[in-house]
């Protein structure tokens, strides 16, 4: 499987936050628990109907982030408030493993990136639970900066900031359609962790240690046949 990116020199890792360096399902219901009440709040409907309106625009959006826009409401004021609802260090532990295996990454010469759908506070407060710092990335993308996934624009913000080509980038996530493909389509190499294997993904990985694992190799082979 690995050899499927053979013949590439890869000179981008790009990571997702939320499912892919971590996985909580007590911060994940958490969350969806704040967003309804927060959606409540700033529609001034029941969360009840909160909910609905989230579920019917999240068909057409894919994403939480994506869905705000269509329901009204200022995607960098949700997520700032968003970030003062939940703590996500009362349920995501430090994986001190994730940030020696991105420093190795990096010693290569590949640059690493971070890229959410999430608010910058609300990825900073993420990244602290894990306990990485975030000057660990060479940049970080979040819905404050550019539109969020699925839209091609952060990814593209990506691109330009690492000042390389979609086919030298590898993007890792946890979801096929609403970022995976994307990156796909755009002609990036593809990493999934978790769930089901998916059309959209060159490899699959149950956790993000086993792929940054197989990446190191991956990346440290692309370089010594490219030299």
């Amino acid at each position: 499987m690995i050899r499927r990116g053979l013949g590439r020199r890869f000179r981008l890792l790009a990571l997702d936050l939320d499912g892919t360096l971590y996985s909580s399902q007590s911060y994940v219901k958490e969350l969806e628990e704040a967003i309804v009440r927060l959606t409540a709040e700033m529609l001034g409907v029941s969360p009840r109907e909160a909910a609905q309106r989230l579920t019917e625009a999240k068909t057409q959006a894919l994403t939480t982030s994506a869905s705000l826009k269509l329901l009204g409401i200022r995607r960098s004021e949700f997520y700032d408030r968003l970030s003062r609802m939940v703590n996500p260090a009362s349920h995501i532990e430090p994986r001190p493993e994730v940030e020696d295996l991105l420093r190795r990454i990096k010693a290569r010469g590949v640059k690493v990136a971070l890229h959410t759908n999430a608010g910058r506070p609300l990825a900073l407060k993420v990244l602290s639970a894990l306990a990485l710092n975030p000057n660990l990335f060479d940049f970080i993308v979040t819905s404050d900066e550019a539109e969020p996934k699925p839209s091609p624009q952060g990814y593209e913000l990506l691109l330009l900031s690492a000042g390389c080509r979609a086919e030298e980038c590898i993007y890792i996530g946890d979801r096929a359609v609403a970022e995976l493909r994307t990156a796909k389509m755009m002609g990036m190499f593809t990493v999934k962790v978790g769930g089901r294997e998916s059309m959209w993904a060159d490899l699959h990985f149950r956790d993000i240690l086993e792929a940054l694992r197989a990446m190191e190799a991956l990346i440290e082979d692309s370089t010594t046949r490219m030299s």
